[in-house]
């Protein structure tokens, strides 16, 4: 079955035919993909398109090379291509075409691989197409060549029986072909033809077809070959010449027969001249190369005249590759297949070869020579039978370049000679090639000794000349060609001379091997006398070369092997243990190299090894004469190398031995008096000497030492002696600390009698006075400190050096003592410089180890000035010109320093073991906590470091005892547990050490179970991730430290441990602080239940240390601290601190913010706070206190302090309901929150306001759009206040009901049952939430609105004025929402409105009644309504004056409503009311309320047609509101009188009746209207109807309004209107009433009409 994803087969060439349509893409491989998923799944559609896009002219290349690419590609994953034979004749047409047809070349490439590629598959019929189009005489086409040739690559078997007849007429093209493409192609084709036809030769068993030979194929090849040598390659371009000789290389490995190979040998001619065209020369190397080689295998020489000119070209062609500085890969090549090549000739012709050599080393310049001597060596090494019996022209030939002064010339005659002794072709190397080496070595022992610096490459190549020398004389004494004491002597000068110490090693392994014949000489006959060095000069000599044991090819190992072999003729008697300790040497050196073998072990066994050679009973002065013959090899040696300081030693150590005491002191004192006390290594090495020689000679050397004291003396007196008159007061001063050092020095190895002896009567005294006698500015020489300190070091360490020195004491300590702490008081604490300090600390330690020891108060104050002195100063980073060393050194020797004055402390403690070592810890502590807690990072990491490696000594010298209290082990690991996380992973290391040792102390850490094992290998563990960069793992690697040490403390400690802990925090950094809350965490986290009853102690002190903190760092780590405890313990967490009365506001707001911002246990938190308020009487009549206000002011912050607002959703209807539950109870019943609390809260006095802000915070995390909307109202002053709480509460349902979100739903679960219960606060809150719900489908059921309609019916006549507001309130909203419901209570719910409408007390009252009834019309019945209409519109009347605007508004609003549902039926009573409320309709558009305005606008307009004012109003617009100036207004009022006048005057009457009671009312705007009024029906009104009027009332208020106490608008409306009044009286024959008409009062114009716009 198809795949049924697969795609149409339509739609797949569709998108095939879209794809090659497209113009040129920029990825070709996307449309083969393409193609080739399309051949998979549909290859009967794809095929047709693919032929049909080749064979159209009007396709592009491109799209053709695609196709041909994707045929390819399906050949080569398997896909069948049909059909074939026409695919096959469309490409050999296309890879045929000429350029003029304008086919380019990319698609005959392509086309050409195509078939290439069919033919892998169908092979017959592909290659007889090529062989169709392949035509005699006619030149082919270069693109056939090109997949002929591929072809046979391809198919090597299957080729082979169209071979004959291919190359065959391949011959009868080759004349007419001219085009070089062609040529290249052709050349191509026979390259890969003539491979294919190698490969068949090795393989024919494998052919189906009969075998062809070599001479066959060599048969058909050498037409071709001949036409492309003799005929192409002399006049073609370089392109065609570089295809000609690619193709003969395959062409000669297959013509190269005895057969033809005269023939070839004739065109060498030709092939050699094409080293001067532009082909690549190793390609024509390689030719040569296979021909000289086929003439050898033949036995078919080449001729002999054509080797010298082969041989010229071949040389011309290496000098000139040779002269390339930086040769190429080709070019090295080429030089290997042209030395091949002269060793093919020097087989074939060697005396030629050899004479031709010669000449052109005679006749050469130097480069010439150079390679030329290369290749003559190259021939010599080869050993060819050929050349033995013409040795002597090889000899020749080099001795023709002997005066040659080229340096290189020179090194390739040495490596010749070289040569020609290993080949045997020189006999001996006495005569000439000695003569000649010696000269070499003399040249170069010259040049690097005078002008090194002068010297090309700073002599590399001189020394280059040494090792050719060398080996060339190694060569000859292994080959024993050389044996004469010409050369043992001259190779025993050589090794004495510095300047072929480089060549030491050579001399040695030559002189080795020639001793071993001397040795056997001996034996037979015997050995004449030779002027050689005497043995102690050749010891010397071969102790120096041994110092560096790995320089110079390891010529340490050479000495030892010479002196073996030299033991038996030279040392007889100093060698007796030579035979013992030389291979022992030896074997150490094969065992190391130069990075492992340290060299001061290597120098102390080369010590061992001279000491033991000599006797001190050696007769004759034998020692003596060593040590001056080493005196004089340290001249050969720079000042500051190794060898000279050995050499010191070694003599010191031959002194020591000597028997001779007056001749070693004479000997020291002449080495003292002629020192140059100026250079620092030459002092060095006199204090070295001392020293080995005072181990034998203790008293000649302080002998020494006095006699040149007094020398210096006696001459300083005589001002004869150079320290006085040559040298300047430094130079002077550097004796004095020589001495210093030689004094000292001279003890280190001195027997410890003679040294107790002389201690403290000469060498101490002598040490005290050269350092306290000097002058104040020498005394400040830190040379000359540094001096002392070392004597006083070494001293004192020569003093414990022996044993037990308890029975000595020396005199002079406490001297000593005070001025080396004057010497670290004088360092500057500002820069480390010297190493005076670090010197100075290291000899107070050495010299507190000496008797008499010091108290402890001496040895603390030590301590606290060397930790002063190395901690204050400033890291090295911010130090100009400071040493890492320095640093490192001086923390080093001040650890070693307060070690050592603790131990004194420590050894005089006589307690137990135990005990000791908690008062040793603890004074530790005590002496670096000041720097522990130090700000400056630098300061706590030396801190850190010093407590670490004293820590470990602790351990380390302390046996398997008891560890230390677990007080202090806690408080320990509460100090150093925080710096794990400090910020220098140099402190995170050291603290990681402090507490792993620790563990250790207190038998924790122990290896020897598997428990303790694992345990030691996490902490190597954590201990590599502390000094992580990565902050993630360094906190992981603490978390998992204090995880360890939590199971070290017992349960009654943990308590005093994490408030040691806690005490860290703001102490060091935020880092530390950091780490302290890691710790606590994980304490906590570890200690689980069992930590549940220490829960109140340690919040308590969390708090405590809170009020204490004005850090607010600290105040949040603490904070984060109990947040971390109520993670795991919550319930205790919270009961703690709702139990902590005295705390500070500020604090119990910060700790529970914590505790919801850094846990996730908001919700469970909550809970708890709800449980606690419900406890506290949340839902009942009574309660309150403290508790409760810690309670709510806890809630409050927890909600404040939420972040995630999803969290808390799932509450807050259950917070919402308590909260409320909790605000409706009676005022009465709660008492104030206690004094303290009134003290920090002034506006949060009772449990009723904190309740109010906790449900503020509540509704602004949960619903903060309600909350803004409830902000912007007074919903929160009314819930605050309990005589307006259930107002709040109604807005509240209000803006819950307007939001719509579903947590309303639950809330009105909760309080839906209090609809029924007995208290009034539940009911009312029930009752006043749920009636502004009632269109909630939980409320809106039968049952629960008919509950509803009487409770608020009840409600809405004997509650006080706010329930009775709201009940009214909510029967409205049930008129509207549930009319239904209504319609069975309407005559009691229309009496209780109609009651509360008629309410004259509280305003509020009546005004909910006004707007209930507006909403209550709809669900009356006619019967009901029709009774109902004209007292409802009555009760309406009545309130259009009143004071209150939104009472006016509403009875306005209801006025209009009645006009609006009144029937016809009802009209009568209603039109009357109309009639009576008129005045108002016109009057109150000028009501200074806008609400008033536009309520009176729409009943004016629903009210007209009962005034026959329906035409009136179509005309109105709303605009007239906007009328500031009443001009609209006032002709909206002539209007309707006027159309009254006409329509029913009678109603003018009733007009003009009730303005005067709007003349006195107390609005402005009413006042003008009512006055303008008065005016228009005046003018309105006939004389008649005038006469019936009593205006008297009217005129009376209209005068009292001209007064003067009113506003000028007024008076000005007023007397106008008292004007026309008097005019239409006149008009009527009667007279005004004096006093009735103002003086110099405007006329007002008549109204003839009126404008509405």
């Amino acid at each position: 079955m198809a795949d049924e994803d697969a795609p149409s087969s339509g739609s797949l060439l569709c998108s095939i035919n879209h794809l090659l349509q497209l113009p040129e893409p920029a990825d070709q491989k996307e449309v083969v993909l393409h193609i080739l998923q399309a051949a998979r799944i549909q290859p009967a559609a794809v095929m047709p398109v693919l032929m049909v896009t080749l064979r159209q002219d009007e396709v592009s290349a491109w799209q053709k090379v695609a196709v041909y690419h994707s045929l390819q590609a399906m050949l080569e994953h398997g896909l069948e291509v049909e059909p074939v034979q026409d695919f096959i004749l469309v490409a050999s047409e296309q890879l045929r075409a000429s350029p003029a047809q304008g086919v380019p070349r990319e698609l005959q490439v392509a086309a050409s691989s195509t078939l290439a590629t069919l033919a892998r598959r169908h092979f017959n019929p592909t290659m007889t197409e090529l062989q169709r189009q392949l035509k005699p005489f006619v030149p082919p086409d270069e693109f056939l060549l090109h997949t002929l040739g591929k072809m046979a690559a391809d198919n090597v078997h299957g080729c082979v029986p169209y071979l004959g007849i291919t190359l065959t007429t391949l011959q009868t093209t080759m004349r007419w072909m001219e085009d070089g493409r062609q040529r290249q192609a052709l050349c191509m084709a026979l390259e890969q033809i003539c491979g294919a036809i190698r490969i068949y030769l090795r393989t024919w068993e494998r052919s189906s077809h009969p075998r062809l030979s070599v001479q066959q194929f060599a048969t058909y090849l050498l037409p071709l070959y001949t036409c492309i040598t003799r005929n192409w390659l002399p006049g073609s371009d370089a392109q065609v010449k570089l295809a000609i000789v690619r193709v003969l290389g395959p062409m000669l490995s297959i013509l190269l027969t005895k057969e033809f190979q005269a023939q070839i040998h004739g065109d060498l001619t030709l092939l050699v001249a094409q080293y001067e065209s532009n082909v690549e020369p190793l390609q024509v190397t390689k030719i040569l190369s296979q021909i000289l080689e086929a003439s050898l295998v033949n036995n078919s020489h080449i001729p002999r005249r054509h080797v010298e000119p082969l041989a010229r070209v071949l040389t011309q062609q290496v000098c000139a590759r040779g002269e390339t500085q930086h040769p190429g890969q080709h070019e090295r090549g080429n030089q290997a297949e042209i030395a091949h090549n002269f060793l093919q000739l020097a087989r074939s012709h060697p005396l030629e070869l050899l004479g031709f050599l010669q000449v052109q080393l005679e006749e050469s310049h130097a480069e010439a020579r150079v390679t030329l001597l290369g290749l003559l060596s190259r021939i010599i090494v080869a050993q060819l039978p050929e050349l033995w019996s013409r040795r002597q022209l090889c000899v020749k030939a080099i001795k023709a370049v002997l005066g040659d002064d080229s340096i290189r010339v020179r090194f390739a005659v040495l490596q010749a000679i070289g040569k020609l002794l290993q080949a045997g072709y020189l006999e001996r190397v006495e005569g000439w090639p000695l003569n000649y080496i010696s000269l070499q070595l003399a040249i170069s022992a010259h040049q690097l000794g005078h002008s090194r610096m002068s010297l090309p490459l700073g002599g590399l190549e001189e020394k280059a000349i040494q090792t050719a020398s060398m080996d060339a004389l190694q060569v000859a004494a292994a080959s024993e060609r050389g044996t004469s004491q010409e050369l043992w002597a001259k190779m025993l000068a050589y090794l004495m001379q510095p300047h072929f110490t480089g060549s030491a090693a050579s001399l040695c392994h030559i002189l080795r091997l020639l001793a071993k014949q001397r040795m056997r000489r001996v034996l037979q006959d015997g050995l004449e006398a030779v002027n050689s060095p005497t043995p102690q000069e050749l010891l010397a000599r071969l102790l120096g070369l041994a110092v560096s044991p790995f320089e110079g090819s390891g010529r340490g190992l050479a000495v030892l092997l010479l002196l073996q072999v030299l033991r038996p003729e030279i040392y007889k008697d100093v060698a007796e243990q030579w035979w013992v300790e030389i291979p022992g040497m030896v074997h150490l050196l094969e065992g190391h190299s130069k990075h492992t073998l340290e060299q001061a072990a290597w120098e102390q066994r080369l010590l061992e090894f001279l000491k033991k050679s000599l006797h001190r009973s050696q007769e004759g002065g034998w020692n003596l004469d060593l040590g001056q013959e080493l005196a004089k090899q340290m001249n050969h040696y720079p000042s500051s190398s190794a060898e000279k300081a050995f050499l010191y030693k070694a003599l010191g150590t031959a002194l020591s031995t000597a028997g001779d005491v007056a001749g070693v002191t004479l000997y020291l004192q002449e080495l003292l008096l002629h020192a140059d006390y100026t250079d620092e290594d030459q002092r060095e090495g006199l204090c070295q000497c001392l020293a080995y020689c005072g181990e034998g000679q203790f008293p000649a050397t302080l002998k020494a030492l006095s006699r040149f004291e007094e020398e210096i003396s006696k001459w300083e007196d005589s001002a004869d002696f150079y320290f006085s008159q040559g040298l300047p007061q430094p130079e002077r001063d550097k004796v004095k600390s020589a001495l210093l050092l030689l004094y000292s020095s001279a003890t280190i190895h001195a027997p410890r009698q003679q040294l107790l002896l002389h201690l403290a009567t000469d060498i101490t005294p002598r040490i005290l006075h050269h350092c306290t006698t000097s002058s104040p500015e020498v005394a400040r020489d830190p040379e000359l400190i540094l001096s002392f300190t070392r004597s006083v070091s070494e001293v004192c360490l020569s003093i414990q050096g022996g044993g037990e020195a308890a029975a000595f004491l020396l005199p002079q300590k406490r001297a000593l003592v005070g001025h080396l702490v004057d010497i670290i008081k004088a360092e500057p604490l500002d820069a480390l410089v010297s190493p005076v300090r670090q010197q100075a600390m290291v000899a107070l330690r050495h010299l507190s180890k000496v008797p008499e020891a010091m108290s402890h108060e001496e040895n603390r104050e030590l301590a606290e000035l060397c930790l002063g002195c190395i901690f204050a100063l400033p890291p090295l980073e911010l130090t100009d010109n400071a040493s890492e060393a320095l640093y490192a050194g001086a923390m080093a020797s001040l650890a070693e320093l307060v070690e050592t004055l603790l131990e004194e402390k420590e050894e005089e403690e006589d307690e137990e073991e135990g005990d000791a070592r908690s008062k040793w810890v603890q004074e530790v502590f005590q002496l670096l906590l000041y720097w522990l807690v130090s700000e400056q990072e630098w300061e706590r990491a030396r801190a850190v470091q010093l407590s670490a490696h004293l820590l470990d000594e602790c351990h380390r010298r302390t046996t398997a005892s008891p560890g230390i209290s677990f007080g202090q082990y806690g408080r320990l690991i509460a100090t150093l547990g925080p710096f794990t996380c400090d910020t220098a992973g140099t402190i995170r290391q050291a603290a990681g050490d402090c507490i792993k040792t620790l563990l250790s102390i207190q038998g924790t850490a122990t290896l020897h179970t598997p428990e303790g094992r694992r345990q030691d290998w996490k902490l190597h563990r954590i201990q590599k991730d502390l000094q992580s960069e990565c902050r993630r793992i360094v906190h992981v690697a603490s978390f998992q430290l204090a995880k360890i040490v939590n199971s070290t403390i017992p349960c009654q400690e943990m308590l005093a441990f994490l408030c040691s802990l806690l005490e860290q925090l703001g102490t060091v950094s935020a880092a530390c602080d950091r780490a302290v809350l890691l710790w606590f965490e994980a304490m906590v986290m570890e200690q689980g239940p069992d930590l549940s009853g220490k829960v109140c102690n340690l919040v308590a002190f969390i708090c405590c240390s809170l009020q204490q903190s004005e850090d607010p760092p600290q105040r949040l780590s603490l904070a984060r601290a109990v947040a971390i405890l109520s993670k795991y313990h919550l319930k205790w967490v919270c009961a703690s601190l709702l139990e902590q009365p005295l705390l500070q506001d500020r604090a119990r707001n910060e700790l529970w913010a914590a505790l919801v911002t850094r846990t996730g246990c908001f919700v469970p938190i909550l809970r708890y706070l709800l449980r606690q308020l419900r406890a506290q009487g949340g839902t009942r009549e009574t309660g309150g206190g403290n508790s409760l206000g810690q309670v709510l002011t806890a809630l409050r912050e927890v909600i404040v302090g939420l972040d995630d607002c999803n969290k808390f959703l799932p509450l807050f209807p259950e917070l919402c309901y308590f909260l409320l539950c909790r605000l409706s109870r009676d005022p009465g019943t709660e008492s104030l929150i206690s004094a303290p609390l009134l003290e920090r809260n002034e506006e949060l006095v009772t449990p009723h306001r904190l309740a109010v802000g906790v449900l503020q915070a509540a509704f602004q995390k949960a619903l903060p759009k309600t909350a803004r909307e409830l902000d912007t109202g007074d919903t929160w002053y009314f819930l605050a206040e309990p005589c307006s709480f259930l107002k709040g509460v109604a807005q509240l349902a209000r803006a819950l009901g307007c939001s719509g979100h579903p947590l309303l739903e639950e809330l009105l679960r909760r309080l839906l049952p209090s609809l029924s219960a007995s208290s009034t606060t539940s009911r009312d809150l029930s009752l006043v939430f749920c009636a502004e719900l009632t269109g909630h489908p939980l409320v809106h059921n039968p049952q629960t609105l008919q509950l509803l309609l009487q409770r608020l019916l009840s409600r809405s006549r004997d509650g006080d004025a706010t329930v009775r507001s709201l009940a009214v309130r909510g029967l409205g909203t049930m008129a509207t929402v549930a009319p239904e419901e209504t319609k069975k209570q309407q005559k009691a719910l229309l009496a209780s409105l109609l009651e509360a409408a008629a309410e004259a007390v509280n305003l509020e009252v009546a005004t909910e009644g006004l707007q209930a009834l507006h909403k209550a019309l709809g669900c009356l019945s006619g019967r009901h309504l029709g009774c109902a209409i004209q007292a409802v519109a009555h009760q309406a009347h009545a309130h259009f004056s009143q004071s209150d605007d939104a009472l006016r508004a509403a009875a306005f609003q209801l006025f209009g409503h009645l006009a609006e549902v009144a029937q016809e039926k009802h009209i009568r009573g209603f039109a009357k009311e109309t009639r009576d409320a008129s005045a108002a309709l016109l009057l109150h558009f000028r009501d200074p309320s806008p609400a008033v305005c536009k309520a009176c606008y729409t009943a004016f307009i629903l009210c007209a047609p009962l005034l026959s004012l329906r035409e009136l109003t179509l005309d109105m617009d709303p605009a007239l509101l906007m009328d500031m100036s009443g001009t609209q207004h006032s002709r909206l009022m002539g209007g309707v009188c006027q159309q009254l006048a006409q329509t029913d005057p009678a109603l003018l009457e009733v007009l003009i009746a009730e303005v005067p009671r709007y003349i006195d009312c107390p609005w402005e705007g009413i006042q003008i209207a009512a006055c303008q009024l008065a005016g228009i029906l005046a003018e309105n009104m006939g004389v008649q109807q005038l006469r019936r009027l009593d205006l008297r009332p009217l005129l009376q208020d209209l005068h009292s309004l001209c007064d003067g106490h009113h506003a000028a608008d007024i008076e000005v409306n007023a007397t106008e209107a008292i004007d026309i009044i008097g005019q239409k009286w006149q008009a009527a024959g009667q007279k005004v009433r004096p006093g009735s008409s103002a003086r110099g009062r405007r006329k007002r114009p008549s109204v003839f009409g009126w404008f509405f716009c």
